[in-house]
Formats: structure tokens, sequence, C-alpha cells
């Protein structure tokens, strides 16, 4: 069927002369060409396909067919001319394409041609790229020339023809473009499409770095990742999300992250989401609520991203943004509004009343940890606010702390005060300074309720702790000082023997969170981590809470009772509270890693027990030091020991009297030649719970009596204040 009788080339006659085989063979003999042809007429019938095709499309085949078969005949015997005619042969329309498959949803860029169209070897790919240019270019159709194919090609005539070209990169990814585009449900021929092509551009990038620059830019912002049945952006997708968030945002199928992780990575797919993207998905769904209420999916979705995603970002300490955008980040409010974290209010304890109605509640489904590290301000530190004081309101309480970055500096403050049995001596004193009578120590071995408490984070301070109480308040100059570390009240006062001067730190030797209530009216934390106290941060490590009221008292009562107001009278009195650090809280701490035992504080009682009347003679109000302890199971105060100091009414006017002196040379700013000599001789009766009774002859003296003894520098430090101490000192005898 290579040529028609019409085209004169074959021979013309019967049996009886041109067609009997001997005068055949003998045409054959003269040059008559049989079973092959030259190149140029393989080249020229080639060239008639494409008239024959005008009037019989079946015909065209078959002869494409055959000249085909040809070809590879010629190929098969190594013709040496082959090459001559190759780049002609691949540019003649004489071969057929393959027609749209059944059940292809697709757009088949075969139907955009007439079914008897003829293309080149040029315009055509083969059925091995089928899945990767379909869309974009016609495929050939190697079926028999009865399905209008062109028959099977060996590769050497593909090779010939130039059929074995690889689709070009730009090719493929306008493919992908395309598959994404024309999406209309998941099918097998859609999927085999896009896995076809993410494997060759995967294998392409892998080998040419050309190549992988120009994936990148065209894919890094196309919806080109099929996921969950829809083709999204790589911003989209990540390789790891272990919950629902579409249609936002998608992880990576399995199949494709052990496939081709290169690509995917390459174009933008991320190891994992952050909570920033997560806070621009609850933008994105509060924008496209309007002014309505959350539907419950896209409630349910918001909860996802929150209660999985950002938390569960926040447990792995990736909180950077959180800590940038503190309080910024949208929670759903009880009305199925989303609203920034820091206008919602946690409503963690029902029982306490919050009397302001304008606040708003975050939905009870997100959990409280997460809502309130967002910002949102739990229930319990909303009612904190009340007490605030007028003058320095901030969100909880007043601001009050030592203003210093504490936890280094009272580390070398410890070095400097190397026993915690330092603080058995400076506390008295501290107490004595504030006029105070009475110090009573007191160990609570307690684990004290958690339910009624400012948060969890104060619970670690529930347990048992060092308690001391004495019978004066604190004034607000104390208030004021103790807060100014290594400073206190005692600054150009030096006739204060240590009131909440730098000795007060040695206090954290035993705790990481030492407080006090004053007064029974008001409460003061220490915090130097900024850890434990509510809303306590670095630049203001602690909290103080004034005006106590009844509402105070029932809604924080185990704080409270932390203070043993149930065995001590707390108006017009401190009571310190001391926590003691145990083995969890040393392992974090900044402050000191030596957990503080109980075996510890029974050690520092037992010194107290010896010291304390010697403690009693040099101070100036103080007369009587208890300790004691309360029984664990029980709850009962148990008094273990406790010592007075007794002196008559004249003396106790004659100590009160050289107290004045000193003072008055203090205020008034003397210079040490103006000092006077004061000296004052008393006695006292110590008394102790053991029955022990000693008598002691005291003598304090204040001012130099013999100036042109004392050495010029010394005078003229204390003149320019470099030195701030006063000359005094004391002596006692035991004379009974």
């Amino acid at each position: 069927k290579l040529y028609d009788a019409e085209d004169g080339r074959f021979p013309y006659g019967t049996t009886q002369d041109y067609l009997n085989p001997v005068i055949l063979v003998k045409l054959v003999q003269l040059g008559m060409a049989k079973d092959d042809i030259l190149w140029e007429d393989l080249i020229e019938r080639a060239e008639s396909v494409a008239e024959i095709n005008k009037s019989d499309h079946a015909a065209a085949c078959l002869r494409s067919s055959i000249i085909l078969s040809l070809i590879d005949e010629k190929l098969k015997s190594r013709d040496p001319r082959a090459k001559e005619f190759a780049a002609k042969c691949q540019t003649i329309p004489f071969l057929p394409f393959l027609s749209k498959p059944a059940g292809f949803s697709l757009h088949w860029k075969g139907s955009d041609f007439q079914p008897e169209v003829m293309f080149t070897a040029n315009d055509l790919f083969t059925a091995d790229h089928q899945d990767i240019v379909c869309l974009i270019e016609p495929i050939l159709n190697e079926n028999s020339h009865s399905f209008k194919g062109c028959g099977a090609l060996s590769l050497a005539v593909k090779e010939f023809l130039g059929l074995l070209k690889k689709p070009a990169v730009n090719l493929v990814i306008n493919q992908l473009e395309e598959v994404a585009k024309s999406f209309d449900g998941i099918t097998l021929y859609q999927e085999n499409i896009t896995n076809a092509c993410y494997k060759y551009l995967h294998e392409g990038m892998l080998q040419n770095e050309s190549t992988k620059a120009t994936i990148i830019e065209q894919l890094a912002n196309c919806s080109s990742i099929l996921v969950e049945n829809v083709y999204v952006d790589p911003t989209k997708v990540s390789f790891h999300l272990n919950f629902d968030a579409a249609p936002y945002l998608y992880q990576l199928p399995n199949k494709y992250k052990n496939s081709f992780r290169e690509l995917f990575e390459s174009v933008g797919v991320r190891q994992a989401f952050t909570v920033e993207d997560f806070a621009v998905v609850l933008e994105l769904i509060n924008r496209e609520r309007g002014t309505k209420q959350l539907t419950e999916d896209s409630f349910q979705l918001c909860r996802r991203i929150i209660s999985e995603g950002i938390w569960g970002l926040i447990r792995e300490k990736k909180q950077e943004f959180c800590e940038k955008k503190y309080g910024e980040i949208l929670l759903p409010d009880t009305h199925l509004a989303l609203l920034p974290a820091k206008s919602l209010c946690y409503n963690d304890c029902p029982w306490i009343k919050v009397k302001d109605t304008t606040i708003k509640y975050c939905h009870g489904d997100i959990p409280r940890e997460v809502a309130v590290k967002l910002g949102a301000i739990p229930k319990r530190h909303k009612a904190l606010e009340r007490y605030a004081s007028n003058i320095c309101f901030t969100t909880l309480g007043t601001e009050f702390g030592q203003k210093e970055k504490l936890t280094s500096r009272i580390k070398s403050i410890l070095n400097a005060y190397p026993s915690e049995k330092e603080m058995l001596k400076e506390l008295p004193q501290n107490a004595d300074d504030a006029k105070a009578t009475e110090i009573c120590f007191v160990f609570d071995p307690r684990q004290h309720p958690v339910d009624r408490i400012f948060d969890e984070k104060w619970a670690p301070l529930q347990g048992p702790a060092l308690c001391v109480y004495n019978n004066q308040p604190f004034t607000e100059d104390d208030i004021r000082g103790i807060q100014n570390l290594g400073k206190g009240t005692k600054v150009g006062n030096p006739c204060k023997t240590g009131q909440y001067g730098i000795g007060f730190n040695s206090v954290y030797h035993v705790t990481d969170c030492p407080s006090f209530l004053s007064g029974n009216d008001i409460l003061c934390i220490f915090d130097p981590h900024a850890r434990y106290a509510p809303g306590s941060i670095s630049t203001s490590p602690g909290r103080m809470f004034r005006d106590l009221d009844a509402d105070f008292r029932t809604q924080f009562s185990d704080v409270l009772d932390l203070y043993l107001g149930d065995h001590f009278k707390l108006d017009n009195c401190t009571m310190f509270r001391f926590p003691l650090r145990n083995g969890d809280m040393a392992k974090v701490s900044e402050i000191s890693s030596v957990p503080c035992s109980d075996r510890m504080v029974q050690n520092l009682l037992d010194k107290l027990h010896t010291d304390g009347a010697e403690l009693l003679m040099f101070l100036n109000h103080m007369e009587k030091i208890s300790i004691c302890e309360i029984e664990k199971t029980t709850g009962a105060l148990n008094v273990l020991y406790s010592v007075q100091g007794k002196i008559t009414d004249g003396d106790r006017l004659k100590r009160k009297q050289f107290h004045a002196s000193v003072i008055d040379s203090v205020t008034k700013k003397r210079q040490l030649s103006e000092i006077p000599v004061q000296q004052i001789t008393y006695t006292m009766d110590t008394e102790d719970s053991e029955g022990n009774l000693t008598t002691w002859l005291i003598c304090n003296r204040s001012g130099f009596s013999a100036m042109e003894k004392v050495s010029k520098s010394v005078v003229s430090a204390h003149k320019n204040e470099d030195i701030t101490l006063f000359p005094r000192g004391g002596v006692a005898a035991c004379i009974t």
C-alpha cells in the first residue's frame, strides 16, 4: 500500500507477459526494486501521506506504518545513508496522534485537533512521556493502523525520528500547572499525571543546578501540591502537621515525603508550621467571618489550631513569636468571636467574683495553659487587680520586688553571707530596728492545699516553710527600702543594725521566693526568678497586694493560710514566710542548686536555741525570742523554746535615751568630732523556757573620747560618706 496503481510504479500486464514470474525476476535483475526502496523514495512516500490523508485517513495510517517498517529494515541493515535523511524525515507530517483515552476527564491536548490531522515527529511525544505532557502536547499513536495508529515503533526508529527526546522542564511544569487548574474530582489519571510530573522534576533537579533553579522559581508560588484532593501553595504545606487544619494548612502526604523530599523542600514546603503561621490562619478566619459568629466547623478548626498547633509548639519551647506578639494572638470567646488574647479573661475559678460586667471570657474549650500563656488573664489575676495601689497600679497588683537583676547578684551576696545561720542574726536585728519587742521562728512542715491560690505557678510554694513573726508592721519606708537590693532603709542610718539591708538576702539560703504579710493587710512577694508570683516580670520581680478585703481572703484563702493567722494575731504585726527550696526548685534555681531540707531547718533552730539569749543583749527593743513548730498532721502550734530578757523600767529608759542620742547624731549627720560620748551600763535578766536564769551586765558606748587617736583617713572617709558606720560598741558579762 506504499503506492497506488495510478502511481505507475508497478509492472503492468498479465501472467503471459510482464507479470510472468520469470519476467519479474529478469526485471529485478535489471534493477527493478523489490522488498526495498531508496531513501529518496521513502521521503517522497512519507510526504504523500498528507495528500492521501485528505481523503482516506485509514489508508494514510496504513501507509505511515509501512514507511516506518521500511525505515526499521534499513536501520537494521545499518544503511550508511540513514543519517542523511533523518532530519528531513522528522519534519514531514506523516504520523498520527493519540486521541483522548476513555474516562479521561481533563483537557487532552490532542482534542484541540481534528482526528485526521497528521503531525511531524518534532511535534509529537511518545506514550512514554504521556503523563508529563499530554495536556500540553499531542502524543504519538502507536496502535495498529486499524485503530488509526502507525504501529509500534522500535527504539531505532524512534531515535531516527528524534522521538527519544525528553520534555523540557518548563513543559512539565506547564503540565503540572495545567492539571492543577483542571482539577474536577480526583481521578486515577490525574493522580498518575501529578505523580509523574513530581518524579520527572525531582530527578531533573537532582541532576542539574540550573534545572533546580528553574523549578524553584516557577513552583514556589504555584498551587501545585496535591494534598487531600486539592492543589495548594507550598506555603500551606509542611512535612509534619498532626491535626486537620484544612483548607488553610496541610500536611504533605507520606508518599511524597518519602519519594520527592528534596523537590518539596526546595519549592518551600517546611518541616513544620510556626506559631506565626497558626496566628495568621486565625486572623484569616476572623476576617472571613466578618461580624458573624464562628460556625461550629470554624470554631473547631480554631480550637485545633490553638490547642494542638500553638500549644504543641509552646510545649516544645518554640515560642519566640508568642513573646514578640504577647497578647495579640486571637482566641475565641464565649460568644464565638475571635479576640486578642490580652482582651480576654479565663474563667478558671467560678467561685471568684469579678464585678466588672464588661469582661469577655475565653471559650472554655481552649485549654487554660495555652490561653494564659498567650496573654489571656486568669480570673484569679483579674480579681487581684482590685487590690492594686491607686498610685502604682499595674495589671496584677503594684509592681514590687528588688529592682535589679537579682539572681546573679543574690548569688554573690550569699557568698558574702556563706552560712544560712546568718539569717538567725539578721532577722532579729531587722525586727529590732522596726522596734519589735518579740520575734518567733516557726517551722511549718505541712503541704498546704492548692485549690484557692493565685495560679498553678504558685503551687510549689505551698509546701514546707520557715515562718518568722514579729510584733511590728512594715512602714512605707521599709516597704520601699526592702526592694533596693543591698541598700534598704539603713542607708544613711547606721543606727539600724540590720533592718532590711543587704543581710536580709541571707534568707535566700533556704528559699527562692520569700514573702511577708504586714498588718494583715499588705502582702509582698519577692520573686527574683519572676517564676512564682502572679504577673511577676524580670524588671519588677515580685508583687504587692494591698487592702486585702473579705473577697480576697475567700478567693485566695489557701495563700493567706500560709501566714498562720490561726496561731498569731497579725494585725499591726509582720509574718515572713520562707518556703523551703525543694529538690525540683533547686534544679532550676539560678540562686542556689542546694535544696533546703527539714533537717537543715532543724539545725538552724537548734543554733537559735543555743544563741538566743546572747542575741537579746545587744538589741535595742527586742525582749523575747521563741522557736515553734507546727504539728504536721493536726496543725497545732508547739512552742519548742523561748527566751525572754527583762530589764527595769529605769534601765529601759536609759537604753531608750542612749538610742535616741545615736539617732540624733545620725539624723544631723554629725562629724566624728561632733558626736557626743555616751555610755550606759545596765543589767538584764534572761530566762528561758527550760528554767535557765542568767543575769548580765551590759555596757554600751558611742563616740570617740580621744579624737586625736583616730586616723585622719577615717575622719576624712566618714566626712565624705565613704564610711557610713557609726562609732558604737558594747560588751556584756555574765554576773550570775
